[in-house]
């Protein structure tokens, strides 16, 4: 059964390459929800995650020619998503001040949230980049390691690197009340 559905999406990507642009948008929407969780856990509003999802699309159409192996293809589309993710981050953080950020998340407000869960998110966005998609793709995504390292092409080595220090950085910044919401790495 899974080999099938593979073959029907590599048969869907060849037929994309060709210039079938229904055969693109399939492969889109078939994605289209766990790109959207992604973008979610990075951005934390649904309007910027839907408009996220959406530039991501735009940019996968725009580059799709340039994919080298169907095989990849949706870790391929998960790393434009993050990329527009990281952009989006970055342009939020010179428009708003630090202290007058808006929080809300995908249920609304923060508000009904534990304080130990939002210091958490915040802790999470003040991560460097690389640390932070680690964080979003393990905890929020539950991606393996080698499908981390497969999605931000890096060895697998590093990301396990990376994961570790994010930890111990969260870690910290939690003190040792909040140690124990994350597994040890």
């Amino acid at each position: 059964m899974r080999e099938v559905k593979i073959l029907d999406t590599i048969e869907q990507i060849t037929a994309a390459a060709s210039g079938m642009d229904d055969a693109f948008l399939r492969l889109m929407g078939a994605s289209k929800e766990r790109l959207f969780r992604i973008a979610l856990a990075y951005l934390h509003r649904e309007a910027d995650a839907v408009e996220a999802v959406q530039e991501a699309t735009y940019r996968a159409y725009k580059s799709f020619r340039k994919l080298k192996d169907p095989a990849y293809f949706h870790t391929w589309a998960v790393r434009i998503v993050l990329n527009v993710c990281a952009d989006e981050f970055r342009k939020r953080k010179r428009r708003e001040p630090a202290e007058g950020r808006e929080t809300e998340g995908a249920t609304g407000s923060f508000a009904d949230d534990s304080d130990t869960r939002v210091s958490l998110r915040r802790l999470v966005d003040g991560l460097p980049r690389e640390q932070k998609d680690i964080i979003i793709l393990k905890y929020y995504q539950q991606l393996t390691l080698t499908e981390i390292a497969a999605v931000l092409e890096c060895p697998e080595g590093t990301v396990k690197t990376r994961l570790h220090k994010a930890l111990v950085r969260l870690r910290s910044e939690l003190g040792e009340e909040g140690s124990h919401d994350f597994a040890r790495a």
